[in-house]
Order: structure tokens, then sequence, then C-alpha cells
């Protein structure tokens, strides 16, 4: 049974090894963990390990880009709109037409318009559908490119609204 997990910790070490000395911290990962024990190879690493997932440090590491971890790995901010609109764009599409509806109210809040400025961006999109929509093949990046562009144009919503 020893053997069998000195097996593993050596299969897992390797595994985890390459990626984890470029990213600079050990096979445990980034947090607490890899600042106080560091990128040492070996059983160093349980113990790394250990104080990520008690301190919780790891987490928080992740998300903030602290603790020897960065936040590559989180969608940032700039891009939710982006994904936003990707995965929403039918959803969106029907909404602008009509100028209402729950996904273009967020898209509204993802553009950075203020509450009290949604109903001017649905009005917006509608009256612009023509131009935001401008074919059949009209992508979901090209619909948000010409949102961004015509609410630069709109002197209410550039004014109103922080893109």
């Amino acid at each position: 049974m020893r053997r069998f997990f000195m097996m593993a910790f050596v299969g897992l070490t390797l595994t985890f090894a390459s990626n984890s000395f470029a990213a600079g911290y050990g096979a445990a990962g980034c947090g607490l963990g890899s600042m106080v024990f560091g990128n040492e190879p070996g059983i160093i690493q349980i113990f790394a390990a250990t104080t990520n997932g008690t301190s919780g440090s790891q987490t928080f590491g992740i998300t903030s880009g602290t603790s020897n971890c960065d936040a590559s790995g989180i969608i940032l901010a700039e891009r939710e709109d982006d994904l936003f609109a990707a995965q929403n764009f039918d959803t969106l599409t029907k909404e602008m037409a009509v100028g209402n509806g729950e996904h273009l109210d967020t898209l509204a809040g993802l553009l950075g318009c203020p509450s009290s400025q949604r109903a001017v961006f649905a009005s917006f999109v509608q009256e612009n559908y023509e131009a935001i929509f401008t074919s059949d093949q009209t992508t979901a990046d090209e619909m948000l490119r010409a949102v961004k562009d015509g609410m630069f144009r709109n002197p209410v919503l550039s004014s109103s609204c922080s893109l």
C-alpha cells in the first residue's frame, strides 16, 4: 500500500512539475503554502498544499492575483460584455428589435450604463437596429462593436455610460 502511495505521489509530482515550475510555484499551486514552502519539489509540496487548503489563501490568491497567483485564468471585467453578448446573441437580437428585455438591460449594465439610463439604451438600440445588424450574418462581436460605436456618438449615452 505504501508503495502505491509513493508511486501516485511521484506520478502527480511529475505530471504537474513542468507546469508548476513555469508558473513560479510548486506542485501544490499558488497560495500561502507556495510563499512559505516555495517551489522545492518533493514531500514539502504536501505541506504547501495543506497550508493552501487550510488557510483558504489559494482561492483568495487566484481571485485577487496575489500569493504567487496570477489572475490570468479569471474572466476580466473587460471581457464580460463580449462573453455575455456571445452567449446571449439570439435573445439580444430579439430584445433589441423590440427595445426591451432582461438581457438587454443586463448588457446596458455591462456597458456601464446606470439603471436610470437603461431605457435610453434600449431605445437607442431599437432605433439603430438596422445599423447594428447590417446583415443576417452579423456576429456577436460585430453587433457589440456597432453598439459601442453608436454609444460613443450618442451624446446622452456617451456621457452617462462608462464604456
